[in-house]
């Protein structure tokens, strides 16, 4: 009868052994795959992003902070310096607005005349792709003086 009772004992251990085991894989599986979504969420690009409204923001605090104002004095007066130091800013604030994998493309064109005005040009060398945004931005003002011009602006997300 001992012998029972121990056969017993030890079957019923090895029962709350199985539960335990059980109980551990599940939260195992549990905690992998909720790491498997945070990762495939932190992975894709999110949908609500506008590319157009980030671009637009970017030009609009330019134009604010008086550096298209500059830029444009900088290309009427031709200092290579400033065209450059500009054309430096410009860049910048357009890459800080795009992701990562994004392109631009940029020139200026005057309005009065009726002509693009060939040192304006930023990524000139870059190919436009079939499908672009642009968003064209029109000053009318510079540096009090009434000219018009309309800064040209193509963007694009390379290997979408």
């Amino acid at each position: 009868m001992g012998d029972l009772k121990m056969i017993r004992l030890s079957k019923a251990k090895k029962g709350q052994l199985f539960i335990i085991e059980a109980f551990i894989a599940v939260s195992v599986m549990i905690i992998m795959v909720t790491a498997l979504y945070e990762v495939q969420l932190a992975t894709q690009l999110s949908p609500e992003l506008n590319l157009e409204d980030e671009v637009f923001i970017s030009i609009r605090a330019l134009d604010n902070t008086g550096n298209l104002d500059r830029y444009l004095y900088s290309l009427e007066t031709g200092i290579t310096a400033d065209i450059e130091l500009y054309k430096e800013i410009i860049e910048q604030a357009i890459y800080g607005s795009l992701p990562d994998n994004g392109q631009f493309l940029l020139f200026c064109e005057n309005v009065t005349v009726s002509e693009v005005i060939p040192e304006s040009w930023i990524n000139q060398h870059l190919t436009l792709p079939d499908s672009t945004t642009g968003i064209d931005y029109l000053v009318t003002e510079v540096n009090g003086k009434f000219t018009e011009y309309i800064f040209h602006f193509r963007f694009w997300i390379i290997g979408v």
